[in-house]
């Protein structure tokens, strides 16, 4: 039973994020969220007048966040490679009740240790839902601790001045990846 719910919630998460992510407004609004090692991030300061690449998920999430993390390391690497510059990358934990800024640390750093971890409320990933038409819930599951998370799946790619200008989704190659890029960059 909570294999077919994982794939339920895995379709779900697909299906929503194909959507939300094309619902997106031209001007994001930015954010305000916590960096594992306690440093505040304001994305109109800390970002500012730089691209940057931002995904939602959680460590908890059995598929759709490690393959979107390994997909995102492995663009990030050959965007570099290609062009010489890097790009800041951002992982939003939408699970702040299980994501120790410990544990969501080491998370992105098995990715690729350039990738922003980050986390805030409830309150303020409320907010961020809000201002990116992105999408997360809980899932109940057994018990109070074992449950999982529906969430927009890809890669939202910003241009430096924090505009929409195109998705990672899901399953593409690492060429579609740098060519989305490339219109943005």
């Amino acid at each position: 039973m909570r294999v077919v719910i994982g794939l339920a919630a895995v379709v779900l998460a697909f299906v929503v994020g194909f959507w939300g992510s094309s619902a997106l407004p031209e001007d994001a609004r930015g954010f305000e969220l916590t960096r594992v090692d306690g440093q505040v991030i304001n994305s109109a300061e800390d970002l500012a007048g730089e691209p940057y690449l931002i995904t939602f998920g959680y460590t908890y999430c059995p598929d759709v966040c490690p393959t979107t993390m390994a997909h995102l390391a492995a663009v990030l690497q050959a965007h570099e490679q290609q062009t010489g510059k890097a790009i800041q990358a951002i992982f939003v934990s939408v699970d702040p009740d299980r994501d120790t800024p410990e544990q969501l640390g080491q998370y992105a750093a098995y990715f690729d240790e350039r990738i922003w971890a980050l986390s805030g409320t409830a309150e303020q990933l409320e907010a961020l839902k809000a201002e990116y038409s992105v999408y997360f819930a809980k899932v109940p599951g057994t018990s109070a601790d074992d449950y999982l998370m529906d969430h927009s799946a890809g890669v939202l790619v910003l241009d430096e001045r924090h505009r929409l200008r195109g998705v990672i989704r899901e399953g593409e190659s690492v060429a579609q990846s740098l060519a989305t890029l490339a219109e943005v960059l």
